[in-house]
Protein backbone atom coordinates (compact mmCIF):
# COMPACT_ATOMS: atom_id res chain seq x y z
CA UNK A 1 0.00 0.00 0.00
CA UNK A 2 1.34 3.52 -0.97
CA UNK A 3 2.77 5.47 1.47
CA UNK A 4 1.08 8.35 0.44
CA UNK A 5 2.35 12.10 2.23
CA UNK A 6 -1.57 13.55 2.81
CA UNK A 7 -1.18 17.62 3.67
CA UNK A 8 -4.11 18.26 6.32
CA UNK A 9 -6.62 20.37 5.86
CA UNK A 10 -5.65 22.43 8.58
CA UNK A 11 -4.30 25.87 7.27
CA UNK A 12 -1.14 25.78 10.11
CA UNK A 13 0.67 29.04 7.96
CA UNK A 14 -0.54 32.06 6.14
CA UNK A 15 1.44 31.93 2.93
CA UNK A 16 4.70 32.81 1.41
CA UNK A 17 6.66 35.62 -0.15
CA UNK A 18 5.16 34.64 -3.56
CA UNK A 19 2.07 32.97 -2.56
CA UNK A 20 0.51 35.29 0.31
CA UNK A 21 0.06 37.82 -2.84
CA UNK A 22 -2.95 35.76 -4.07
CA UNK A 23 -4.93 35.46 -0.73
CA UNK A 24 -7.37 38.11 -0.49
CA UNK A 25 -8.71 36.93 3.16
CA UNK A 26 -7.29 35.03 6.64
CA UNK A 27 -8.27 31.17 5.46
CA UNK A 28 -11.26 30.13 7.77
CA UNK A 29 -9.56 27.12 8.83
CA UNK A 30 -6.40 29.23 9.84
CA UNK A 31 -4.87 27.60 13.15
CA UNK A 32 -2.28 30.17 14.08
CA UNK A 33 1.70 28.64 15.27
CA UNK A 34 0.99 29.93 18.46
CA UNK A 35 -1.49 27.27 19.47
CA UNK A 36 0.11 24.67 17.30
CA UNK A 37 3.30 22.51 17.40
CA UNK A 38 2.49 20.85 20.70
CA UNK A 39 3.16 17.27 19.71
CA UNK A 40 4.93 15.28 17.53
CA UNK A 41 1.29 14.58 15.58
CA UNK A 42 1.07 18.00 14.55
CA UNK A 43 4.53 18.65 13.84
CA UNK A 44 4.31 15.50 11.81
CA UNK A 45 1.25 17.35 9.62
CA UNK A 46 3.66 20.43 9.18
CA UNK A 47 5.87 18.25 7.48
CA UNK A 48 3.36 16.39 5.44
CA UNK A 49 2.16 19.62 4.35
CA UNK A 50 5.75 20.57 3.31
CA UNK A 51 6.02 17.71 0.98
CA UNK A 52 2.58 17.92 -0.39
CA UNK A 53 4.15 20.71 -2.63
CA UNK A 54 6.34 18.15 -4.59
CA UNK A 55 3.61 16.12 -5.60
CA UNK A 56 1.23 19.23 -6.88
CA UNK A 57 -0.08 19.07 -10.22
CA UNK A 58 1.68 22.36 -10.87
CA UNK A 59 4.83 20.87 -9.94
CA UNK A 60 6.27 16.97 -9.89
CA UNK A 61 2.61 15.56 -10.20
CA UNK A 62 2.09 16.92 -14.23
CA UNK A 63 3.47 20.30 -14.95
CA UNK A 64 7.51 20.26 -14.32
CA UNK A 65 8.19 17.76 -16.39
CA UNK A 66 5.39 17.60 -19.28
CA UNK A 67 5.17 21.31 -19.57
CA UNK A 68 8.13 23.19 -17.98
CA UNK A 69 10.70 20.72 -19.63
CA UNK A 70 9.63 19.06 -22.40
CA UNK A 71 10.79 20.67 -25.72
CA UNK A 72 14.54 19.85 -25.77
CA UNK A 73 16.21 18.02 -28.39
CA UNK A 74 15.13 14.63 -26.66
CA UNK A 75 11.44 15.49 -26.87
CA UNK A 76 8.56 18.22 -28.44
CA UNK A 77 5.60 19.11 -27.06
CA UNK A 78 3.09 17.37 -29.34
CA UNK A 79 -0.70 19.06 -28.48
CA UNK A 80 -1.83 21.77 -30.62
CA UNK A 81 -4.56 23.48 -28.52
CA UNK A 82 -2.64 25.60 -26.56
CA UNK A 83 -0.70 28.48 -28.60
CA UNK A 84 1.24 29.71 -26.07
CA UNK A 85 3.20 28.85 -23.19
CA UNK A 86 7.10 27.31 -21.63
CA UNK A 87 6.67 24.60 -23.70
CA UNK A 88 6.46 26.52 -26.65
CA UNK A 89 8.82 29.23 -25.47
CA UNK A 90 6.13 31.74 -25.91
CA UNK A 91 5.62 33.27 -23.19
CA UNK A 92 5.46 36.64 -21.05
CA UNK A 93 5.36 37.50 -17.20
CA UNK A 94 2.15 36.73 -16.83
CA UNK A 95 2.07 33.27 -18.29
CA UNK A 96 0.00 31.38 -15.76
CA UNK A 97 1.83 27.97 -15.75
CA UNK A 98 5.33 30.07 -14.67
CA UNK A 99 3.40 31.83 -12.06
CA UNK A 100 2.16 29.02 -10.76
CA UNK A 101 5.43 27.44 -10.25
CA UNK A 102 7.00 30.17 -8.64
CA UNK A 103 3.93 30.43 -6.10
CA UNK A 104 4.35 26.68 -5.13
CA UNK A 105 7.74 27.17 -4.89
CA UNK A 106 7.61 29.82 -2.14
CA UNK A 107 4.37 28.38 -0.90
CA UNK A 108 6.63 25.12 0.30
CA UNK A 109 9.61 27.37 1.33
CA UNK A 110 7.09 29.10 4.00
CA UNK A 111 5.64 25.89 4.85
CA UNK A 112 9.12 24.55 5.71
CA UNK A 113 10.11 27.66 7.24
CA UNK A 114 6.99 27.83 9.86
CA UNK A 115 7.83 24.81 10.67
CA UNK A 116 11.48 24.96 11.42
CA UNK A 117 10.47 27.95 13.47
CA UNK A 118 8.10 25.85 15.74
CA UNK A 119 9.28 22.77 15.91
CA UNK A 120 11.43 22.97 19.34
CA UNK A 121 8.38 23.80 20.82
CA UNK A 122 6.53 19.67 20.17
CA UNK A 123 7.23 17.50 23.12
CA UNK A 124 8.57 14.41 21.29
CA UNK A 125 11.88 12.13 20.81
CA UNK A 126 14.60 14.45 20.18
CA UNK A 127 15.93 11.77 17.48
CA UNK A 128 12.60 11.98 15.83
CA UNK A 129 12.77 16.12 15.76
CA UNK A 130 16.14 15.91 14.13
CA UNK A 131 15.08 14.09 11.20
CA UNK A 132 12.18 16.57 10.82
CA UNK A 133 14.55 18.84 11.11
CA UNK A 134 16.68 17.40 8.07
CA UNK A 135 13.77 16.66 6.18
CA UNK A 136 12.34 19.89 6.26
CA UNK A 137 15.96 21.44 5.51
CA UNK A 138 16.01 19.72 2.88
CA UNK A 139 12.95 19.95 1.16
CA UNK A 140 13.36 24.56 1.24
CA UNK A 141 16.35 23.64 -0.11
CA UNK A 142 15.40 21.62 -3.14
CA UNK A 143 12.24 24.46 -3.70
CA UNK A 144 14.69 26.82 -3.65
CA UNK A 145 17.14 24.79 -6.30
CA UNK A 146 13.93 24.55 -8.65
CA UNK A 147 13.49 28.29 -8.28
CA UNK A 148 17.58 29.31 -8.98
CA UNK A 149 17.66 26.86 -11.90
CA UNK A 150 14.36 28.86 -13.55
CA UNK A 151 14.73 31.99 -12.68
CA UNK A 152 18.11 32.78 -11.86
CA UNK A 153 18.82 34.65 -8.29
CA UNK A 154 15.75 34.49 -5.87
CA UNK A 155 14.93 35.99 -2.81
CA UNK A 156 16.06 34.14 0.17
CA UNK A 157 13.46 33.74 2.92
CA UNK A 158 14.51 31.69 5.79
CA UNK A 159 12.27 32.36 8.20
CA UNK A 160 8.27 32.90 8.59
CA UNK A 161 6.30 35.65 7.26
CA UNK A 162 5.01 37.68 10.16
CA UNK A 163 3.46 40.82 8.90
CA UNK A 164 1.55 41.25 5.26
CA UNK A 165 3.50 44.01 4.62
CA UNK A 166 6.95 42.00 4.12
CA UNK A 167 6.60 42.47 0.75
CA UNK A 168 9.74 44.74 -0.53
CA UNK A 169 12.13 41.55 -0.95
CA UNK A 170 15.47 41.94 -2.82
CA UNK A 171 16.68 39.37 -4.96
CA UNK A 172 19.58 37.32 -4.05
CA UNK A 173 22.42 36.16 -5.86
CA UNK A 174 22.12 33.06 -7.67
CA UNK A 175 25.56 32.12 -5.97
CA UNK A 176 24.05 33.27 -2.77
CA UNK A 177 20.96 31.11 -3.28
CA UNK A 178 23.22 27.87 -3.92
CA UNK A 179 25.63 28.18 -0.92
CA UNK A 180 22.45 28.87 0.94
CA UNK A 181 21.28 25.23 -1.04
CA UNK A 182 24.54 24.15 -0.14
CA UNK A 183 24.25 24.90 3.78
CA UNK A 184 20.62 23.48 4.22
CA UNK A 185 21.20 20.17 1.59
CA UNK A 186 24.40 18.92 3.87
CA UNK A 187 22.98 19.62 7.26
CA UNK A 188 20.03 17.96 6.99
CA UNK A 189 22.29 14.71 5.17
CA UNK A 190 23.22 14.47 8.72
CA UNK A 191 20.15 14.77 10.61
CA UNK A 192 17.98 12.19 7.95
CA UNK A 193 17.17 8.46 7.98
CA UNK A 194 18.77 5.58 5.50
CA UNK A 195 16.65 4.75 2.78
CA UNK A 196 16.29 1.19 4.14
CA UNK A 197 15.04 2.98 7.78
CA UNK A 198 12.23 4.29 5.89
CA UNK A 199 11.50 1.05 2.92
CA UNK A 200 10.04 3.94 0.84
CA UNK A 201 11.10 6.67 -1.81
CA UNK A 202 8.66 9.26 -0.87
CA UNK A 203 10.49 10.38 2.11
CA UNK A 204 13.59 12.38 2.19
CA UNK A 205 16.67 10.12 2.94
CA UNK A 206 20.24 10.26 3.13
CA UNK A 207 20.87 8.70 -0.27
CA UNK A 208 17.76 10.95 -1.99
CA UNK A 209 20.53 14.18 -0.42
CA UNK A 210 23.41 12.72 -1.58
CA UNK A 211 22.19 12.44 -4.89
CA UNK A 212 20.42 15.67 -4.95
CA UNK A 213 23.63 17.56 -3.94
CA UNK A 214 25.70 15.63 -6.77
CA UNK A 215 23.05 17.46 -9.12
CA UNK A 216 23.16 20.67 -7.34
CA UNK A 217 27.34 20.41 -7.95
CA UNK A 218 27.00 19.48 -11.17
CA UNK A 219 24.89 22.16 -12.00
CA UNK A 220 27.24 24.83 -9.69
CA UNK A 221 30.00 23.35 -11.68
CA UNK A 222 28.72 23.94 -15.03
CA UNK A 223 26.11 27.68 -16.72
CA UNK A 224 26.33 30.06 -14.97
CA UNK A 225 28.28 29.95 -11.81
CA UNK A 226 31.05 27.56 -13.86
CA UNK A 227 32.38 27.01 -10.66
CA UNK A 228 35.14 23.57 -11.51
CA UNK A 229 35.95 22.93 -8.05
CA UNK A 230 32.20 21.30 -7.64
CA UNK A 231 33.03 18.83 -9.79
CA UNK A 232 34.82 17.39 -6.89
CA UNK A 233 31.63 17.68 -4.69
CA UNK A 234 29.69 16.06 -7.21
CA UNK A 235 32.10 13.43 -7.90
CA UNK A 236 32.13 12.35 -3.90
CA UNK A 237 28.21 12.83 -3.02
CA UNK A 238 27.62 10.51 -6.23
CA UNK A 239 29.95 7.97 -4.47
CA UNK A 240 28.43 8.20 -1.40
CA UNK A 241 24.63 7.31 -2.61
CA UNK A 242 25.84 3.76 -2.63
CA UNK A 243 28.01 3.71 0.90
CA UNK A 244 25.94 1.40 2.67
CA UNK A 245 25.07 -1.15 -0.29
CA UNK A 246 21.67 -0.19 -0.46
CA UNK A 247 21.06 0.41 -4.40
CA UNK A 248 21.59 -1.30 -7.56
CA UNK A 249 19.79 -1.04 -10.96
CA UNK A 250 16.23 -2.78 -11.46
CA UNK A 251 17.60 -5.25 -13.99
CA UNK A 252 14.88 -4.78 -16.49
CA UNK A 253 14.76 -0.91 -16.86
CA UNK A 254 10.81 -1.17 -17.77
CA UNK A 255 9.69 -2.35 -14.53
CA UNK A 256 11.22 0.31 -13.09
CA UNK A 257 8.34 2.61 -14.60
CA UNK A 258 5.81 -0.76 -14.37
CA UNK A 259 6.41 -0.57 -10.84
CA UNK A 260 5.80 3.31 -10.33
CA UNK A 261 2.25 3.01 -12.39
CA UNK A 262 1.99 -0.14 -9.57
CA UNK A 263 1.97 1.95 -6.68
CA UNK A 264 5.01 -0.19 -5.74
CA UNK A 265 8.22 1.09 -4.57
CA UNK A 266 11.77 -0.23 -5.48
CA UNK A 267 14.44 1.76 -3.16
CA UNK A 268 17.33 -0.01 -4.79
CA UNK A 269 16.73 2.02 -7.95
CA UNK A 270 14.16 4.51 -7.53
CA UNK A 271 15.62 6.67 -4.73
CA UNK A 272 13.19 9.53 -4.32
CA UNK A 273 9.41 9.87 -5.59
CA UNK A 274 6.99 12.88 -5.23
CA UNK A 275 3.84 11.04 -3.83
CA UNK A 276 0.71 10.87 -5.74
CA UNK A 277 -2.53 8.95 -4.66
CA UNK A 278 -6.00 7.65 -5.99
CA UNK A 279 -7.97 9.46 -9.09
CA UNK A 280 -9.17 12.49 -7.82
CA UNK A 281 -12.67 10.09 -7.53
CA UNK A 282 -12.04 10.44 -3.49
CA UNK A 283 -11.85 13.21 -0.81
CA UNK A 284 -7.75 13.24 -0.92
CA UNK A 285 -7.61 14.08 -4.32
CA UNK A 286 -3.79 14.08 -4.29
CA UNK A 287 -3.83 12.04 -8.39
CA UNK A 288 -1.14 13.48 -10.58
CA UNK A 289 -1.33 13.81 -14.72
CA UNK A 290 1.72 11.11 -14.97
CA UNK A 291 0.84 8.73 -17.44
CA UNK A 292 -2.06 11.28 -18.70
CA UNK A 293 -0.87 14.07 -20.29
CA UNK A 294 2.68 12.06 -20.94
CA UNK A 295 1.42 8.87 -22.05
CA UNK A 296 0.73 7.40 -24.92
CA UNK A 297 -2.16 8.92 -27.11
CA UNK A 298 -5.86 7.41 -26.70
CA UNK A 299 -8.08 8.17 -28.99
CA UNK A 300 -11.41 6.57 -26.88
CA UNK A 301 -14.17 8.65 -26.22
CA UNK A 302 -16.43 6.42 -24.97
CA UNK A 303 -16.31 6.49 -20.96
CA UNK A 304 -16.26 2.83 -20.21
CA UNK A 305 -13.44 2.50 -22.55
CA UNK A 306 -11.82 5.63 -20.70
CA UNK A 307 -12.03 3.75 -17.20
CA UNK A 308 -10.37 0.55 -18.48
CA UNK A 309 -7.42 1.46 -20.60
CA UNK A 310 -6.86 4.61 -19.15
CA UNK A 311 -7.06 7.46 -21.15
CA UNK A 312 -3.62 9.35 -22.23
CA UNK A 313 -3.47 12.87 -24.22
CA UNK A 314 0.04 12.37 -25.39
CA UNK A 315 1.21 15.92 -25.02
CA UNK A 316 5.00 14.45 -25.67
CA UNK A 317 6.46 12.80 -28.12
CA UNK A 318 10.31 12.12 -29.40
CA UNK A 319 12.36 13.82 -31.79
CA UNK A 320 13.77 12.10 -34.10
CA UNK A 321 17.74 12.92 -32.99
CA UNK A 322 16.87 10.90 -29.44
CA UNK A 323 14.54 7.89 -31.76
CA UNK A 324 17.64 7.12 -33.36
CA UNK A 325 20.24 7.60 -31.47
CA UNK A 326 19.50 4.12 -29.67
CA UNK A 327 21.06 1.17 -31.12
CA UNK A 328 18.49 -1.13 -32.56
CA UNK A 329 20.39 -3.91 -34.97
CA UNK A 330 17.44 -5.82 -37.01
CA UNK A 331 19.62 -8.72 -36.70
CA UNK A 332 21.30 -8.83 -34.32
CA UNK A 333 19.82 -8.78 -31.16
CA UNK A 334 22.61 -8.79 -29.09
CA UNK A 335 22.90 -4.89 -30.42
CA UNK A 336 19.61 -3.58 -29.35
CA UNK A 337 19.21 -1.33 -26.85
CA UNK A 338 15.82 -1.88 -25.17
CA UNK A 339 15.12 1.36 -23.57
CA UNK A 340 14.15 2.92 -26.80
CA UNK A 341 10.49 0.63 -27.46
CA UNK A 342 10.23 1.14 -23.78
CA UNK A 343 10.90 4.80 -23.51
CA UNK A 344 9.13 5.38 -26.85
CA UNK A 345 5.60 4.21 -28.05
CA UNK A 346 5.55 1.94 -30.98
CA UNK A 347 1.71 2.13 -30.90
CA UNK A 348 -1.12 4.17 -30.13
CA UNK A 349 -4.69 3.41 -29.00
CA UNK A 350 -7.63 3.64 -30.80
CA UNK A 351 -11.37 4.68 -30.60
CA UNK A 352 -11.67 1.13 -28.93
CA UNK A 353 -8.46 1.29 -26.65
CA UNK A 354 -6.67 -1.06 -28.87
CA UNK A 355 -3.13 -0.86 -29.89
CA UNK A 356 -2.42 0.06 -33.07
CA UNK A 357 1.16 -0.09 -34.27
CA UNK A 358 2.68 3.10 -35.64
CA UNK A 359 4.51 2.55 -38.98
CA UNK A 360 8.60 2.17 -38.68
CA UNK A 361 9.08 5.07 -40.22
CA UNK A 362 6.57 7.26 -38.79
CA UNK A 363 9.08 8.67 -35.86
CA UNK A 364 7.65 11.88 -35.03
CA UNK A 365 4.29 10.16 -34.15
CA UNK A 366 5.76 8.54 -31.09
CA UNK A 367 4.94 9.74 -27.83
CA UNK A 368 6.54 9.03 -24.03
CA UNK A 369 6.01 5.48 -23.17
CA UNK A 370 7.45 5.26 -20.30
CA UNK A 371 4.13 5.41 -17.46
CA UNK A 372 1.62 3.31 -19.31
CA UNK A 373 -1.91 3.83 -17.42
CA UNK A 374 -2.32 -0.79 -18.22
CA UNK A 375 -0.61 -1.09 -15.25
CA UNK A 376 -2.23 1.04 -13.18
CA UNK A 377 -4.29 -1.15 -10.18
CA UNK A 378 -7.14 1.32 -9.77
CA UNK A 379 -10.05 0.59 -11.21
CA UNK A 380 -12.17 2.23 -12.92
CA UNK A 381 -9.51 4.85 -14.10
CA UNK A 382 -9.98 8.05 -14.24
CA UNK A 383 -9.65 9.77 -17.21
CA UNK A 384 -7.41 12.65 -16.58
CA UNK A 385 -5.75 12.23 -12.96
CA UNK A 386 -3.48 8.59 -12.09
CA UNK A 387 -2.08 7.41 -9.00
CA UNK A 388 1.55 7.31 -10.30
CA UNK A 389 4.40 8.42 -8.22
CA UNK A 390 6.95 10.14 -10.22
CA UNK A 391 10.92 9.65 -9.43
CA UNK A 392 12.74 12.59 -9.25
CA UNK A 393 15.76 10.69 -8.39
CA UNK A 394 17.13 7.26 -9.61
CA UNK A 395 20.27 5.17 -8.94
CA UNK A 396 20.75 5.50 -12.81
CA UNK A 397 21.00 8.73 -12.47
CA UNK A 398 23.45 9.05 -10.10
CA UNK A 399 26.06 6.75 -12.12
CA UNK A 400 25.72 8.76 -15.07
CA UNK A 401 26.17 11.77 -12.85
CA UNK A 402 29.18 10.14 -11.37
CA UNK A 403 30.87 9.48 -14.37
CA UNK A 404 30.70 12.85 -15.60
CA UNK A 405 32.46 14.58 -12.86
CA UNK A 406 34.57 11.69 -12.54
CA UNK A 407 35.64 12.97 -16.09
CA UNK A 408 36.09 16.57 -15.62
CA UNK A 409 38.16 15.84 -12.28
CA UNK A 410 40.74 13.43 -14.48
CA UNK A 411 40.79 15.04 -17.35
CA UNK A 412 38.97 12.49 -19.09
CA UNK A 413 37.22 8.61 -18.28
CA UNK A 414 38.84 6.84 -15.17
CA UNK A 415 37.76 3.57 -14.33
CA UNK A 416 35.46 4.69 -11.93
CA UNK A 417 33.44 6.87 -14.89
CA UNK A 418 33.38 3.97 -17.59
CA UNK A 419 32.27 1.14 -14.62
CA UNK A 420 29.43 3.64 -14.22
CA UNK A 421 28.63 4.58 -17.62
CA UNK A 422 28.81 0.67 -18.57
CA UNK A 423 26.62 -0.37 -15.97
CA UNK A 424 24.09 1.27 -16.98
CA UNK A 425 24.76 0.51 -21.04
CA UNK A 426 24.44 -3.10 -19.84
CA UNK A 427 20.93 -2.70 -18.24
CA UNK A 428 19.73 -0.91 -21.32
CA UNK A 429 20.97 -3.44 -23.61
CA UNK A 430 19.39 -6.29 -21.30
CA UNK A 431 22.95 -7.81 -20.28
CA UNK A 432 21.50 -7.38 -16.33
CA UNK A 433 18.43 -9.90 -17.09
CA UNK A 434 18.57 -13.18 -15.51
CA UNK A 435 19.86 -15.64 -18.31
CA UNK A 436 21.59 -12.89 -20.14
CA UNK A 437 25.22 -13.51 -21.59
CA UNK A 438 28.48 -12.01 -22.46
CA UNK A 439 26.97 -8.61 -20.49
CA UNK A 440 30.39 -6.87 -21.31
CA UNK A 441 29.59 -6.73 -25.41
CA UNK A 442 27.20 -3.92 -24.23
CA UNK A 443 29.74 -1.88 -23.32
CA UNK A 444 31.08 1.46 -24.60
CA UNK A 445 34.22 0.49 -26.97
CA UNK A 446 36.78 1.95 -26.10
CA UNK A 447 35.75 4.48 -23.64
CA UNK A 448 38.60 4.26 -20.90
CA UNK A 449 40.89 5.67 -24.08
CA UNK A 450 38.07 8.57 -24.83
CA UNK A 451 39.11 12.39 -24.15
CA UNK A 452 37.63 14.25 -21.82
CA UNK A 453 35.41 16.07 -24.58
CA UNK A 454 34.67 13.15 -26.60
CA UNK A 455 33.63 11.40 -23.41
CA UNK A 456 31.30 13.99 -22.07
CA UNK A 457 29.68 14.00 -25.21
CA UNK A 458 29.02 10.55 -24.93
CA UNK A 459 27.73 10.80 -21.39
CA UNK A 460 25.45 13.46 -22.95
CA UNK A 461 23.61 11.28 -25.20
CA UNK A 462 23.34 8.60 -22.71
CA UNK A 463 21.56 10.68 -20.42
CA UNK A 464 19.13 11.17 -23.43
CA UNK A 465 18.81 7.52 -24.03
CA UNK A 466 18.53 6.83 -20.44
CA UNK A 467 16.34 10.02 -18.60
CA UNK A 468 14.23 10.83 -21.40
CA UNK A 469 11.35 12.92 -20.35
CA UNK A 470 11.87 12.85 -16.97
CA UNK A 471 12.46 16.62 -16.76
CA UNK A 472 16.43 16.96 -16.82
CA UNK A 473 16.87 17.14 -20.43
CA UNK A 474 16.62 21.26 -20.62
CA UNK A 475 18.67 22.12 -17.30
CA UNK A 476 21.44 19.50 -18.62
CA UNK A 477 21.96 21.66 -21.79
CA UNK A 478 21.55 24.74 -19.90
CA UNK A 479 24.19 23.60 -18.02
CA UNK A 480 26.55 22.57 -20.38
CA UNK A 481 26.12 25.55 -21.99
CA UNK A 482 24.59 24.38 -25.17
CA UNK A 483 21.09 24.97 -25.20
CA UNK A 484 20.47 27.56 -27.42
CA UNK A 485 22.22 25.87 -30.39
CA UNK A 486 21.11 22.67 -29.65
CA UNK A 487 17.34 24.09 -29.85
CA UNK A 488 18.13 25.50 -33.19
CA UNK A 489 19.61 22.65 -34.41
CA UNK A 490 16.56 21.11 -33.12
CA UNK A 491 14.57 23.10 -35.63
CA UNK A 492 16.67 22.22 -38.35
CA UNK A 493 15.71 18.74 -37.82
CA UNK A 494 11.85 19.29 -38.01
CA UNK A 495 12.40 21.52 -41.24
CA UNK A 496 14.60 18.93 -42.54
CA UNK A 497 12.20 15.48 -41.58
CA UNK A 498 9.15 16.90 -40.84
CA UNK A 499 6.00 18.43 -43.02
CA UNK A 500 5.16 21.79 -41.90
CA UNK A 501 2.04 20.95 -42.75
CA UNK A 502 1.27 19.10 -39.89
CA UNK A 503 0.54 22.12 -36.69
CA UNK A 504 2.63 20.08 -34.03
CA UNK A 505 5.63 19.92 -35.84
CA UNK A 506 5.56 23.33 -37.28
CA UNK A 507 4.70 24.18 -33.83
CA UNK A 508 7.61 22.04 -32.47
CA UNK A 509 9.87 23.90 -35.37
CA UNK A 510 8.81 27.19 -34.58
CA UNK A 511 8.93 26.98 -30.50
CA UNK A 512 13.03 25.38 -31.01
CA UNK A 513 13.68 28.17 -33.82
CA UNK A 514 11.90 30.68 -30.86
CA UNK A 515 14.78 29.92 -28.25
CA UNK A 516 17.65 32.54 -27.43
CA UNK A 517 19.58 33.24 -24.64
CA UNK A 518 16.34 34.96 -22.84
CA UNK A 519 14.94 31.60 -22.52
CA UNK A 520 17.57 30.83 -20.19
CA UNK A 521 15.60 32.01 -17.67
CA UNK A 522 11.99 32.73 -16.86
CA UNK A 523 10.66 35.88 -16.12
CA UNK A 524 9.24 36.63 -12.95
CA UNK A 525 5.67 36.73 -12.64
CA UNK A 526 4.27 40.42 -13.27
CA UNK A 527 1.93 40.16 -10.23
CA UNK A 528 5.16 39.74 -8.21
CA UNK A 529 6.94 42.62 -10.03
CA UNK A 530 3.79 44.88 -9.07
CA UNK A 531 3.71 44.42 -5.49
CA UNK A 532 7.38 43.38 -4.67
CA UNK A 533 9.07 47.05 -5.58
CA UNK A 534 12.54 45.62 -4.49
CA UNK A 535 12.60 43.18 -7.18
CA UNK A 536 14.41 43.60 -10.68
CA UNK A 537 12.94 41.65 -13.92
CA UNK A 538 15.44 39.14 -15.44
CA UNK A 539 16.82 40.25 -19.71
CA UNK A 540 14.45 40.20 -22.08
CA UNK A 541 11.01 40.10 -20.49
Amino acid sequence: MKKIILLSFLAIICSSTGCKKFLDKVPSTFVSPVNYFNTEKEVNTALNGVYDVLGKEQVYGGQLPIRHAPSTDESFFSYASFPTGPFYYNFGADDATIRVLWQYMYDGIERANVLLANLDKATMDDGKRSVVKGEALFLRAFYYFILVQNWGGVPLKLNPTTSINEVNTPRNTIKEVYDQILKDMTEAEGRVLKISQIGFGGRVSKSAVRGILARVCLTMAGYPLKDASKFKDAAEWAAKVNEFGEHSLNPDYSQVFINLCKDQYDIKESIFEAEEFGTNNDAVREGGRIGNENGVRCAATDAAVIASVGYAYGFVSTTRKLYTSYEFSAVDVSKRDLRRDWAISTYTLNASGVKANIGATNIYARNCAKWRREYELLSPKNKNYTPTNFQILRYADVLLMQAEAENELNNGPNAIAVNALNEVRRRGYGKLLPGATNPANADYPGAISLGKAAFLKVIQDERARELCFEGLRKYDLIRWGIFVNTMQEVATEFTTYASMTTTIYKNARDAAQRVTATHLLYPIPILEMSLNKAMVQNDGY
